[in-house]
């Protein structure tokens, strides 16, 4: 049973990293260790992350695609594709006490989005979306990105970001706000799975929720404003600050 200064503590981390994966991703570097300070074992505290944190990513796509910001309809078979990788992705969590190469790849590939969205120019005019062609690879991608949601998380609107912009050639705002489709929809399988296991803090995901969807709607309003000139550099540090992390517990420990 959690003490409740925790649950004080996790309310004011999931408002913080609601706002934070609205705009860039990679709240959960801030959520899981928390989790685990408390005493949370490690499959509990991704399980836990992923019952909390899908409320904000579909309280910001829900927002989005009101506001007419987000097209669902050239999307919504691509969002189908990361639901079931997601789904297959947490299965695997919850089957497995861990995975080798997943663990030692993961911080490679982060860095080389932070690399990415640090170096490379980004288009500054806004794109409409209308078809998006995936090549073979755009596809694969998708499921390797679902597959990681739903077996970690932590980054994961960042990659899904980078993949519009490489894929669509989307400016970063908009690439942004089209990649929360795909993390509202890889969060909810994740969400599907773990709801009917036994890893979950339900204590903490009560009061988390609400602060979710609080951060969620702060961030919405930050993105369609002057807040989408945080997203670059909050992609780059999350994404390098959540590789630092996921090294350091895979080859120094």
């Amino acid at each position: 049973m959690l003490e409740p200064e925790w649950l004080v503590i996790f309310a004011a981390v999931a408002l913080l990293a609601g706002i934070i994966d609205t705009l860039a991703g990679g709240g959960g570097l801030i959520t899981v260790p928390i989790f685990l300070l408390a005493g949370l074992s490690p499959a509990s505290a991704l399980a836990t992350n992923k019952c909390q944190g899908f409320a904000g990513t579909l309280t910001a796509a829900l927002k989005l695609i009101h506001s007419g910001h987000l097209d669902l309809k050239p999307l919504w078979h691509l969002g189908l594709i990361a639901f079931g990788a997601s789904l297959f992705g947490a299965w695997t969590l919850q089957e497995s006490a861990g995975s080798f190469w997943l663990a030692r790849t993961v911080p490679i590939l982060l860095i080389l989005a932070a690399l990415y969205f640090l170096m490379v120019r980004l288009p500054e005019d806004q794109d409409d979306l209308i078809k998006p062609k995936f090549r073979t690879w755009g596809l694969l991608a998708i499921v390797a990105i679902g597959f990681y949601d739903g077996f970690f998380g932590p980054g994961t609107g960042s990659l899904f970001a980078l993949l519009m912009i490489t894929v669509l050639g989307l400016n970063l705002r908009s690439a942004t706000i089209h990649a929360k489709l795909f993390n509202a929809m890889t969060n909810l399988a994740a969400f599907t799975l773990f709801v009917w296991s036994d890893l979950v803090e339900w204590s903490a995901v009560a009061v988390m929720i609400p602060a979710q969807i609080c951060g969620a709607l702060i961030g919405t309003r930050l993105i369609l404003g002057r807040g989408i000139v945080f997203v670059r550099p909050l992609v780059v540090v999350m994404c390098t600050l959540t590789a630092i992390k996921l090294a350091s517990d895979a080859w120094l420990a």
